[in-house]
């Protein structure tokens, strides 16, 4: 059994995020864990695989046991063969160069025959649906692919407990369904699992008990109904009839000899918000970067109105375009939240009073206010999202360019970056957002563009693209699903 007692922590110079803790997880069983985003269910699971205070300082209280034995009694090694960690940012996880190398990286420690490591490693890919990444760079992988590799990584470790935070949060729907298989698995292997998760539907079957965080404490799982709520809920911003914001024309874009992207076409008008959807690795955060003009194009053009960006400087094209990227910790320069907001308006050279008004407004709608003198990177993943957010649309530029923003967000967060949106719309502007959240592209989306493997494959209303994906044998994507 692994237990936690009377545990508290908190981070040096702030108030406890963990307080007076019990929990207990039997092995056979899965635990879903989830709360408000900030409410220190991270912390938890730091702390539950030795990290705190090993690795992690602050003030600790409490004791963790791990089949009976005092976890201060074992060393940080012993505790890893027994409990292993899916973290929620998976870059933060990765040690090699190549996927199989990766997978294979806990059993080469543990002293793991050859023979047994190879059957391991491609079982473990298997499990997760990734055996075609087994030969590829670890760092040309999408976020969605890093997410598969590092749970396949855990799974080889054959731990006793494994602790999963937030791991559906960049897996495309198939990858979602099979993460549910292996909890599902998991059970009849008897492990204990901890699954920490905003959306509990797809792992509910496979749960026996759901706890929710709220301010350091746990309680009893009250389900919560409705879901984002706000003035577009079941409906979706109608696009302007207008000359093109932006537009591609052929795009092809390959890293070194792998086409990520081929001969792309599609046009984004002024009050459009477009859902940006595939599978894992087929091409949407690269798209979102030709977008903004972080990666120029082998062939084809893209424009901003009527001027190709390859003509356009960066800071005319950062003036038009915001982007939000996938790992909120590649976006943050400050160090402290209320100068992090305020960066885009310095490098821009935009001192108008209004920005400034407005970005304070911003921060509060967020719920980032009370953080406004913290260290950014002292935030949790979800909160971190809200203010890239913040940061990126502070002079309000015409396109929204936002991938996964809803990683790591409860309902307030979600309501705040879907309000966000549906307002740029509504005011003339456009936004594009690459998403696996299939009721947030059916609910608010006045267009859904499907890509597959680097093409563009579907491109239309969104009830009329999942109608089309469920004929075409992908019934993950069904608007059944959509509506459960």
């Amino acid at each position: 059994m692994l237990e936690a007692r009377h545990v508290t922590f908190s981070y040096d110079g702030i108030q406890p995020v963990l307080r007076s803790i019990d929990l207990t997880l039997q092995r056979g069983e899965t635990l879903l864990i989830t709360g408000p985003t900030g409410s220190g269910k991270s912390t938890l699971a730091k702390f539950l695989c030795g990290f705190i205070p090993r690795i992690v300082r602050g003030e600790c209280s409490g004791v963790l046991s791990i089949d009976g034995d005092d976890a201060d009694s074992l060393t940080l090694t012993e505790i890893a063969r027994k409990v292993s960690l899916v973290q929620q940012d998976p870059e933060s996880q990765i040690c090699t160069l190549t996927v199989s190398d990766e997978v294979a990286f806990g059993p080469e420690n543990y002293l793991i025959k050859p023979e047994v490591m190879t059957r391991l490693v491609d079982s473990s890919l298997a499990s997760i649906g990734s055996s075609h990444l087994a030969g590829r760079l670890t760092y040309a992988l999408s976020g969605g692919e890093k997410q598969r590799v590092v749970i396949a990584s855990m799974l080889a470790c054959q731990p006793d407990y494994l602790i999963l935070d937030e791991p559906s949060s960049s897996l495309d729907q198939k990858g979602i369904l099979q993460l549910g298989q292996i909890l599902s698995e998991l059970k009849k292997k008897n492990l204990g699992v901890i699954c920490i998760e905003h959306h509990l539907e797809p792992f509910l079957p496979s749960a026996d008990r759901v706890l929710s965080l709220s301010e350091g404490r746990l309680f009893p799982w009250a389900q919560d109904v409705g879901r984002r709520g706000g003035p577009f809920q079941n409906h979706s911003v109608l696009p302007i009839e207008t000359d093109a914001l932006a537009s591609m024309k052929n795009v092809s874009f390959a890293y070194a000899d792998r086409p990520v992207i081929r001969r792309v076409t599609m046009a984004i008008h002024r009050g459009e918000v477009i859902a940006l959807m595939g599978d894992n690795g087929s091409g949407k955060t690269t798209l979102l970067c030709l977008l903004d003009g972080l990666l120029n194009p082998l062939e084809g053009e893209i424009c901003l109105g009527a001027n190709s960006v390859k003509r356009l400087s960066k800071k005319d094209i950062a003036k038009k375009v915001a982007m939000v990227f996938q790992n909120p910790n590649n976006q943050i320069f400050e160090r402290t939240v209320s100068r992090e907001q305020l960066l885009t308006l310095d490098v821009l050279g935009l001192k108008e009073s209004r920005l400034t008004e407005n970005s304070g407004a911003r921060l509060d709608e967020a719920g980032l206010a009370e953080f406004k003198d913290r260290n950014p990177f002292a935030l949790s993943h979800g909160q971190k999202r809200r203010l890239n957010v913040c940061s990126a649309v502070v002079h309000d530029p015409d396109l929204y360019l936002f991938d996964e923003p809803f990683i790591g967000q409860d309902e307030r967060g979600q309501r705040f970056i879907t309000n966000t949106i549906a307002e740029r719309a509504r005011t003339g502007g456009a936004c594009v957002v690459a998403t696996h959240d299939l009721p947030f592209a059916a609910e608010y989306c006045s267009r859904l563009v499907f890509l597959e493997n680097g093409s563009l494959l579907f491109d239309g209303r969104p009830e009329s693209v999942f109608h089309r994906l469920e004929q075409t044998g992908r019934p993950e994507y069904s608007l059944g699903k959509v509506a459960s």
